[in-house]
C-alpha cells in the first residue's frame, strides 16, 4: 500500500506517522474496505453539521465565543471510564444529561457562565484550586471528570500565557497569526505545553497536535455567526487523531488489530500514552483519513474527521475504543 504525501505537510504530522504505517507491527490497513467508509462519509458530511448544538457559537460575542472555543479545548481530552465504572457525565442548565464526552463539557461551561463564574479571565483561571475545578466540572452521582488535576494545571496555565503573552485575549493570538489555521497551530502548540502533541518512537519525532489543530478547525465554525470572519488553510489540517476514529475505522474493517491489541482493547486493558501501540492505533489513523480524503478530494481531512466522529455517535454493537490516559486527545 503506498502511503503517498500529496500536499503540504507542514507540522511534519504525515511524514513522521509515515513512518509508522510503513513499519506496523500491530494493525493492518484493509484498502478494500475504503470504497465503503468513503461512501459513508460523504453521505454523512452531505447532511451538513449542526455546529451551533455541537457547542460553537454559544456566547455573547465574538471574543468571547473565541475565548470560550480555546478554553473548552484546552480540557478536551479523556471523557472515557474504565470498564464497570461509570461514565462522567453532567446534567445541563436547561436540566437535560448528555451522553459525556464533548458535549458535557461544553454543559459545564455553561453552567458555569450561567453560575456568573468568570471562567473566560485568566486572572480566575491562575486562581483556580482543586475544589473549584472539581464544582464547575461536577458530574451526576458524584463521579468526577477524568484527569481533573491534569485539567486544573492546563486552565492554571493558559490562565498565565494569556495573560503574559496575549494581553489576556485569545482573539490577540488570532490577530498575530493572521486567522492563518497553520499559523494559529503553530502558536498555540509553541505557547501552550498542554499543545504540544509529539510522541517519539525509536529516536524520531511522530508529530499528532490533535488539540492544537481541532482547535484552528473549531473556530472556523464561527464563519457561520460571524460572516467576515474566516480561517485560511484549514484544507493543510490532518485528521485529529483521538478515540472514536480508530473505533471507527475498525468497525468499518478499515483497519484490523492483530491478536495481541484486539485482546487488550476489546477486554479495556489500559494502553500506555506513547507505547508503539498507541503510537500505532494514531498513526494509522492519520492515514486512514488521509487516504479517504485522496479519494474525496472535495473535502478536507477534517471535514472527513468531524464526520466520522458524528456516525461514531450513534452507534451500536460496537467494539471498544482503546483506552489511554493521556491529556493530548
Amino acid at each position: 500500500m503506498k502511503f503517498n504525501i500529496l500536499q503540504q505537510d507542514p507540522f511534519r504530522i504525515l511524514s513522521s506517522t509515515k513512518f509508522v504505517v510503513e513499519n506496523l507491527q500491530y494493525i493492518e490497513i484493509n484498502e478494500d474496505s475504503f470504497d465503503l467508509i468513503s461512501k459513508k462519509i460523504t453521505e454523512r458530511l452531505q447532511q451538513g453539521l449542526d455546529t451551533y448544538k455541537i457547542g460553537f457559537g454559544t456566547a455573547k460575542n465574538y471574543e468571547e465565543d473565541l475565548q470560550l472555543i480555546f478554553l473548552e479545548d484546552v480540557i478536551n481530552f479523556c471523557f472515557w471510564s474504565e470498564k464497570d465504572k461509570p461514565l462522567w457525565r453532567v446534567k445541563s442548565p436547561e436540566g437535560e444529561i448528555p451522553s459525556g464526552g464533548w458535549f458535557s463539557l461544553v454543559n459545564c461551561f455553561k453552567r458555569a457562565i450561567k453560575n456568573k463564574k468568570a471562567i473566560l479571565n485568566p486572572e480566575y483561571l491562575i486562581a483556580l484550586t482543586l475544589p473549584e475545578v472539581r464544582e464547575i466540572f461536577k458530574g451526576i452521582n458524584g463521579v468526577d471528570i477524568p484527569l481533573v488535576e491534569k485539567r486544573l494545571e492546563n486552565l492554571r496555565e493558559v490562565g498565565k500565557v494569556l495573560k503574559n503573552k496575549f494581553f489576556s485575549k485569545f482573539v490577540n493570538l488570532l490577530n498575530a497569526a493572521d486567522y492563518d489555521a497553520i499559523k494559529i497551530v503553530k502558536s498555540v502548540y509553541e505557547s501552550f505545553s498542554s499543545f504540544k502533541d509529539i510522541a517519539h518512537l525509536n529516536g524520531k519525532d511522530i508529530f499528532f497536535l490533535k488539540r492544537a489543530q481541532i482547535l484552528a478547525q473549531d473556530l472556523s465554525y464561527l464563519t457561520q455567526k460571524y460572516k467576515n470572519r474566516r480561517i485560511n488553510n484549514l484544507h493543510l489540517l490532518t485528521a485529529f487523531a483521538d478515540y472514536k476514529l480508530p473505533q471507527m475505522l475498525r468497525k468499518c474493517d478499515v483497519i484490523k488489530y492483530k491478536d495481541n491489541l484486539a485482546k487488550k482493547v476489546d477486554s479495556y486493558v489500559l494502553i500506555p500514552a506513547g507505547s508503539r501501540e498507541e503510537i500505532e492505533i494514531r498513526s494509522v489513523t492519520v492515514w486512514c483519513i488521509e487516504l479517504i480524503r485522496q479519494k474525496l478530494e472535495k473535502y478536507t481531512a477534517a471535514d472527513i474527521d468531524n464526520a466520522l466522529w458524528l456516525i461514531s455517535q450513534n452507534q451500536t454493537n460496537v467494539k471498544p475504543y482503546h483506552r489511554t490516559y493521556t491529556i493530548f486527545y
